[in-house]
Order: structure tokens, then C-alpha cells, then sequence
């Protein structure tokens, strides 16, 4: 029964830890730019794509879905920010340190 259980639990942690739609990170490090992909199911319906972004910077910082203008933000950051989604393509996002040289932000992305 025990074997089972670990069985399970590591199952799960392995199913929950390989999403292809969902990114979360920490930023502590501010000399270099992120680049993410997030990848749709196939037999999933979406309608949304989430950014949000929680903590501190000393300067501005820079969000980017490719193909959609940045969204700017600085010093203490607590916010979520929407955009409709209705497809099944990829969506490449570019976190750019900008100016910004020291703080912590938590960012998540998903569909």
C-alpha cells in the first residue's frame, strides 16, 4: 500500500511539474533577458492568456508577448494583466530587465 501511495504521489508530481502552458519564475537576477514559450494542448479550449507579476523593483522592467507592444512596469509591482486568447498557436514572452538592476518578482504566465 505504501509503495502504491509514493507511486502515485511521484505520478503526480511529475504530470504537474511538465505543463507546457503555464511558466512561474523568480527574478533576482536582472543582467539578463527571459525567454519563454508557452505551448497549447490540442484537446484544450482557452480563453485567456495571464501575466502576473508580484514584488519589487529599483527601475523599469519590461514584459513582451512577441508581436504585441511591451508592458512597462516599475517599483513595487502587485498585478494581473489579460489578454483574450482563443487560439492554438504558440506564445513566445520576453522578460526584459531593462533598466532595472536589483529587486524580486515572481511572474506567471499561462493560457
Amino acid at each position: 500500500m505504501k509503495r502504491i501511495t509514493i507511486l502515485i504521489i511521484i505520478g503526480f508530481v511529475f504530470i504537474s511539474s511538465n505543463n507546457k502552458d503555464y511558466r512561474k519564475f523568480t527574478v533576482v537576477d536582472f543582467s539578463k533577458k527571459r525567454i519563454d514559450t508557452l505551448i497549447p494542448y490540442k484537446n484544450k479550449t482557452y480563453v485567456s492568456f495571464v501575466i502576473k507579476v508580484k514584488g519589487y523593483t529599483n527601475d523599469t522592467v519590461k514584459i513582451k508577448r512577441i508581436g504585441y507592444f511591451d508592458i512597462i512596469l516599475s517599483g513595487q509591482l502587485d498585478t494581473i494583466i489579460n489578454y483574450d486568447y482563443y487560439g492554438s498557436h504558440n506564445i513566445k514572452c520576453v522578460f526584459d530587465p531593462y533598466k532595472a538592476t536589483e529587486g524580486k518578482l515572481k511572474i506567471e504566465y499561462s493560457l
